[in-house]
């Protein structure tokens, strides 16, 4: 099972590379995180990595709050395009395969297709254009009840419809156990119903968005679930701890 931890909220205290040191030392082969926009900071934990084998595996190309860049806006095409190319270069210089893409905030007063629409077209050229890179992007729901209110895309199931519908081997879904919980619960049958449409996972518990253990999740048998549905790829851990790192990390 190939777990990645997010190095960004993990020994927060200690520069890039010595992050990479102590998340290794707590057993781990693989981070993500949420740069992409800094390659000096990718290429750090890039070469951090290699010195104690761990692998970069995933960065963020834009936030959910990025509205200037925001696929769901027709306006916004060239900037989030040029955004793409730019995030995807840096990523693949520090040896890192896949970033994720956010919607954005819903826009007032446009409609939900003309807006969805955009988000098609945007993914679609994006993907055509980092393939040739042979990069990777995976589109993320997120929940609006808690922690996103006015975010586009918050259903799993628009999510596998707007992937399937852009077509690229390269795109694909980001599914978030936690947020996606909350939206819409029957995590496991639509995991695996739709495995083959999902590109990556990330792991935080529920309530509360902290460790993965306790709470309603039941991890085990969730990534266990994708892994027989026949899932190969990473579980990244984006949660909020309450413990140590060292701690949260080696018992979670």
């Amino acid at each position: 099972m190939k777990i990645a931890p997010l190095v960004d909220i993990f020994f927060k205290e200690k520069p890039w590379e010595d992050r990479v040191k102590e998340i290794s030392g707590c057993g781990f082969s693989y981070i993500e995180t949420w740069q992409g926009k800094d390659a000096s900071i990718l290429k750090r934990l890039a070469e951090s990595g290699k010195d104690c084998g761990v692998k970069l595996v995933s960065i963020v190309i834009n936030f959910a709050t990025d509205s200037e860049v925001a696929p769901i806006s027709a306006g916004n095409r060239s900037r989030f395009l040029d955004q793409v190319d730019r995030y995807s270069d840096n990523a693949l210089s520090a040896g890192c395969p896949q970033g994720i893409i956010t919607a954005g905030q819903s826009i007032p007063g446009l409609d939900y297709q003309q807006q969805r629409t955009s988000l098609v077209d945007s993914l679609r050229e994006a993907g055509e254009l980092v393939s040739r890179k042979g990069f990777c992007l995976n589109l993320e729901p997120l929940n609006t009840e808690v922690d996103h209110p006015g975010y586009f895309l918050d259903s799993p199931f628009e999510g596998i419809g707007i992937v399937k519908e852009v077509g690229l081997h390269n795109v694909r879904m980001l599914y978030d156990f936690y947020h996606m919980a909350i939206m819409s619960g029957n995590n496991t049958s639509f995991v695996c119903a739709n495995i083959g449409w999902i590109g990556h996972f990330h792991v935080a518990g529920l309530p509360g968005r902290h460790e993965p253990y306790p709470g309603e999740i039941y991890y085990p048998y969730m990534l266990r679930s994708a892994l027989k549905a026949g899932y190969e790829g990473y579980f990244g851990r984006e949660y909020m701890p309450l413990l140590g790192s060292r701690e949260t990390l080696v018992k979670t």
